[in-house]
């Protein structure tokens, strides 16, 4: 019995080594630093595959950016992979589906590096609701404890990874690549479906959607240990298309947007005047941005019925292209003032005492957009689904917990200090 014990751990231990070698070898996120096998893993495929924490996170943790750019698919898909023009250069950070919880943690470990002088981060309503905290993956990543070594301990032993491997192999045998949403041509009403549907679905979202001043809190947290560090935190509320901004009036979620607006600033400003060790953005240690509220340049006409060109600024109503991400960041260095399509305000700066006058100009935005045939498309769409008293998309609410401040507390006392910063 004693040897058949044996054999069975030996067995076990050896298969988990083989299992964990193997993804280790193929290295499907990029943290392990195996070389590229040419023709069998030589192309990184996958690397986004889990919405990209595994491999933010390990880039965080090690340091070596001056600036980081954080935010949800919105920036992933919103900004070059490499923006151009920012003094030192920008790293993308974007990460699928993420919220305020992660994007905190993500911030934190990241300042654990005295290299790093500043932080752009994208915020909108979504990321501090209380219908998501983290994915999956944020467990196995270093968001979770910032240590690297655990993390590609745990990585290299997931059943995701091991899919992962899988795949990137398959693609790198037959030329495959992930699916992208995106094109550059689109069948024939396609796209306009596409707008369509978004606008149903999300409506219902915000009919559900409940915000959380805890995020809000925990989120004031992250930027006052940074700033008061020397970190440069500079913040921006997405742009969406003027079709889900209606969708959001529509469910009653405008009350809450303003406020949402009003807090944010009070917050950056909270901090602003603070020294920055070497500040990338004029404005302070935290300067934020609007990019939202039916600016002109996210009023641009749904694609229509029949256009199988893409629209010229969003793949849909929630995200957009990324040169308007590329001109956003050169609006925050106060490199351009008008939208790539000529067309002003293109960001506003948003601070208590603007927050007002920007969200009044806002709602008359949108009273001329409503106007437009385009303004009438939407109202008899979402005229018809209010109709059918659609049920709330309500989801059971995460909040956060006493182990999830003590986490974000651990990385928030090995920031490094400003000293070391300049």
């Amino acid at each position: 019995m004693a040897r058949y014990a044996s054999t069975l751990l030996i067995a076990l231990i050896a298969g988990l080594a083989l299992f964990a070698g193997f993804n280790a070898l193929v290295d499907p996120f990029g943290v392990t630093g195996a070389p590229g096998i040419p023709g069998l893993t030589e192309r990184d495929t996958r690397l986004l595959d889990d919405g990209g924490r595994v491999h933010v996170a390990d880039r965080l943790a090690r340091g070596g950016d001056g600036s980081i750019l954080l935010g949800s698919s919105r920036t992933v898909d919103g900004f070059p992979h490499d923006p151009a023009g920012w003094p030192g250069g920008i790293y993308n950070a974007g990460m699928r589906g993420t919220n305020i919880f992660e994007l905190g943690q993500a911030m934190a470990l990241a300042a654990r590096n005295p290299e790093l002088h500043c932080v752009v981060i994208g915020l909108d309503l979504d990321e501090f609701g209380t219908h998501s905290k983290a994915k999956a993956t944020y467990w196995l990543s270093a968001l979770t404890d910032g240590r690297t070594w655990l993390s590609l301990a745990r990585v290299s032993l997931s059943p995701n990874t091991f899919g992962a491997s899988v795949q990137l192999i398959a693609d790198n045998l037959t030329g495959g690549e992930p699916r992208v949403p995106w094109a550059d041509t689109y069948e024939a009403g396609t796209q306009r479906q596409r707008y369509e549907d978004g606008i149903r679905g999300i409506y219902r979202w915000y009919l559900g959607y409940r915000f959380d001043p805890e995020r809000l809190a925990m989120f004031e947290t992250v930027v006052n240990a940074l700033t008061a560090q020397g970190v440069q935190v500079t913040g921006f509320v997405h742009p969406l298309h003027a079709w889900r901004e209606e969708a959001m009036v529509r469910a009653g979620r405008v009350e809450d947007y303003v406020a949402f607006r009003e807090d944010l600033a009070d917050v950056f400003a909270r901090y602003a005047d603070r020294a920055a060790s070497d500040a990338c953005v004029p404005g302070g240690a935290a300067v934020l941005w609007d990019f939202s509220g039916f600016q002109p340049f996210a009023s641009l006409p749904a694609p229509a019925t029949g256009q199988t060109a893409a629209h010229p600024a969003f793949y849909e109503p929630s995200h957009y292209l990324p040169h308007i991400g590329q001109a956003m960041l050169e609006r925050m260095l106060l490199e351009r003032t008008a939208s790539p399509y000529g067309s002003a305000p293109f960001g506003v700066p948003l601070t208590p005492q603007t927050a007002e006058e920007t969200a009044a100009a806002m709602l008359e935005r949108r009273a001329a957009w409503l106007a437009t045939p385009d303004g009438a498309a939407v109202t008899a769409i979402l005229d018809a689904v209010a109709a059918g008293d659609p049920a709330p998309e309500a989801q059971t609410p995460q909040y956060l917990n006493r182990d999830d401040l003590r986490s974000l507390a651990a990385k928030l006392d090995a920031i490094a200090p400003a000293a070391a910063r300049r």
